[in-house]
């Protein structure tokens, strides 16, 4: 993937925000410079996460996206982290806001860069994925930016429905562990 400043964000990001001149020059793969006040802006890597959750048959909870980007694709419950907010906290906030749920534990995945293109702006992002344990499933009821919630088996996951490259990523080593483990 490429890393550079995007044209989507050169021609959003135009004007100095310290001395408002029309002058913010592309520096690097993440950064713009001001030549009038010598602002250095830099567009660091957001972070999200997201969460495998599986029912006692071993059908992945999947979330459809009801908001752009990429509405209608499919996706794994999650979100951006706050600021102030631990990928842990993050992830049970998500997870309450989105399907009304509430973890009971998780554990680490692993993580997976990602690009996020919404209104012009593409963000750099570094998603971390958490497998989840959560008390009923049977309450998970769409909500917030989810349209409907799914469950699939391992056999029924198309990664190309998937929204983000991230996730697929994820889901990817996810069927390979399954497979290995047969």
């Amino acid at each position: 993937m490429e890393w550079m400043i995007s044209y989507e964000n050169r021609n959003v990001f135009m004007y100095c925000p310290l001395c408002s001149a029309k002058a913010l020059r592309p520096q690097g793969k993440n950064a713009f410079y001001c030549p009038d006040c010598g602002l250095v802006f830099y567009l660091n890597v957001a972070a999200a996460v997201a969460g495998l959750i599986f029912d006692s048959q071993g059908r992945l909870l999947v979330t459809v996206r009801g908001q752009k980007p990429k509405e209608g694709m499919l996706d794994m419950p999650g979100g951006f982290i706050d600021p102030g907010e631990s990928a842990e906290q993050a992830l049970r906030r998500e997870i309450r806001e989105e399907l009304g749920l509430e973890i009971e534990s998780m554990e680490y995945f692993g993580s997976a860069p990602n690009k996020y293109l919404y209104k012009g702006v593409r963000y750099a992002t570094e998603d971390l994925a958490f497998i989840c344990k959560t008390k009923d499933l049977s309450l998970a009821r769409p909500a917030d930016d989810v349209k409907e919630v799914l469950f699939l088996r391992p056999e029924q996951i198309e990664l190309e429905k998937f929204a983000f490259d991230s996730i697929r990523d994820f889901l990817s080593r996810y069927l390979m562990t399954i497979q290995k483990a047969n």
